[in-house]
């Protein structure tokens, strides 16, 4: 489980120690208004930290949490997991991406940042061929992120609670047109 490095960030495999982190943002209304049904209580937080050191352990990859690498302060998580439910058209194997940043740092560029080194993840060492990402469609942040890193609107949805829903996909192809350093560096290109 290595760590990958951005020029500011160090994006750490989950561990047992982030726990209270994770309690910490989903218990926070600004960080959790466009996911789900809203706040997790500390024991839903708890499963959800489990399911994700268990993704690693089965897969070897997952969230990770996104540290400072100044002070390796934690900032936020990213996450790359397996696509839960398949999405018609997209390209399989397919992973789907995610990132969630601590308040005090929003409009840094972090979760940009963070997501843009997982995609080279995905594609370099995981060998993805798609990339998925879910939002509300009212987290107008999360599709500025989306379309920073290259993704482009795929289909739109809607979610358990009816809420409409923007799914944004990118292709190996597409990452590698948007970025070729990335798989000259991982010896694919």
């Amino acid at each position: 489980m290595r760590e990958l490095i951005t020029d500011r960030l160090v994006l750490e495999p989950w561990r047992e120690r982030h726990a209270a982190e994770l309690v910490r943002l989903s218990a926070d209304e600004r960080v959790m208004r466009h996911i789900g049904t809203g706040v997790w209580t500390a024991g839903y937080a708890a499963r959800r930290h489990v399911r994700a050191l268990r993704h690693w352990a089965e897969h070897g990859f997952g969230w990770r949490a996104v540290l400072s690498r100044q002070d390796r302060a934690f900032l936020g998580l990213v996450s790359l997991i397996r696509l839960g439910t398949p999405v018609e058209g997209v390209a399989e194997p397919a992973l789907e991406i995610g990132w969630w940043v601590d308040p005090r740092v929003w409009g840094r560029g972090i979760a940009t940042e963070a997501a843009a080194a997982m995609l080279c993840e995905a594609f370099c060492r995981l060998g993805a061929e798609s990339v998925v990402a879910r939002y509300q469609a009212a987290n107008l942040g999360s599709a500025r992120v989306t379309a920073k890193i290259g993704m482009s609107p795929f289909r739109e949805s809607t979610d358990p609670q009816g809420r409409p829903m923007r799914i944004c996909v990118i292709s190996r192809d597409d990452h590698r047109r948007a970025c070729p350093r990335a798989d000259a560096a991982s010896g694919r290109g």
